[in-house]
């Protein structure tokens, strides 16, 4: 009974095979890229075939200091957060067209589902510590659960999303 027991967990170790296994690496370049002016991305280091969307309103981003109340991440609708795992390399014309493009095709699509989205902005003053040029905001993921059909992807804490600036015109 033994050796039976051995053979069939050598075999089932062994015989496995995980095919095509697309999943989300989280790791990305620091920089935010901004689409209109409220859909946030940030692409992957291995060769931008990964891309970590967040998408506001003018709530959340704004050339104000008041504080912003932070906003649930929904599936559908203005406060969403998405990963997505493309066959090859994404472009910015991907995210900043009326209609994504055909390709390249998405293999995983992760969607929020819950969590927290919370933003602070902050002024960015000029050399003589009065002028506002630019504001910068900190984007923060709180808590966020992304699912793909049984699976989720859990963003345990806080995850700093990033920063982007806004430049104030004179």
């Amino acid at each position: 009974m033994k050796k039976i027991f051995i053979l069939f967990f050598i075999v089932s170790t062994f015989s496995c095979n995980d095919g095509n296994l697309d999943i989300a690496s989280f790791e990305f370049e620091e920089t935010i890229n901004v689409c209109g002016e409220f859909t946030l991305y940030r692409l992957s280091t291995n060769g931008h075939k990964e891309v970590l969307m967040v998408t506001l309103t003018d709530n959340q981003i704004k050339n104000d200091s008041i504080p912003v109340l932070p906003v649930s991440v929904t599936k559908t609708g203005s406060y969403t957060v998405t990963d997505r795992v493309f066959n090859t390399e994404v472009t910015d014309s991907y995210f900043c067209s009326v209609v994504p493009p055909s390709e390249p095709k998405v293999l995983k699509d992760w969607r929020g589902e819950s969590g927290t989205i919370l933003v602070e902005n902050k002024p960015v003053y000029d050399d003589d510590g009065i002028t506002i040029n630019a504001w910068e905001h900190i984007i923060l993921l709180k808590d966020v659960v992304l699912k793909s059909g049984d699976e989720s992807l859990i963003f345990n804490d806080t995850y700093l999303y990033g920063t982007f600036e806004t430049v104030v015109e004179n």
